[in-house]
């Protein structure tokens, strides 16, 4: 049986990552926030938030961010970001203009 020391007030290291920043696609901001578990480099996910504040979409993995510019640029035009929905927007030569 194990013994709950409720005096002890250490506070424990956060498991998740956070790493923000502002990305400009074609004149608007937006949030882009990779998270990955502590000491673990190659896992997390990446989320995209518009310039209000709302998310938009989440993606796992740690994408470089070429690939995050594609993901917005399908996502204000309509598309889910979903692997099906990118692989049609690239097999369409998707270029990320936005209108």
């Amino acid at each position: 049986m194990s013994i709950i020391n409720f005096a002890d007030r250490r506070k424990t290291e956060p498991c998740v990552v956070d790493v923000d920043r502002t990305l400009v696609v074609h004149g608007r901001e937006y949030t882009l926030r990779r998270s990955s578990w502590r000491g673990n480099k190659t896992g997390g996910w990446v989320g995209v938030r518009d310039s209000e504040g709302r998310m938009m979409f989440v993606r796992g993995g740690n994408p470089p961010d070429s690939l995050i510019v594609e993901l917005i640029g399908a996502w204000v035009d309509g598309y889910g970001v979903g692997r099906k929905e990118a692989a049609k927007a690239a097999a369409r030569g998707y270029t990320g203009d936005i209108v």
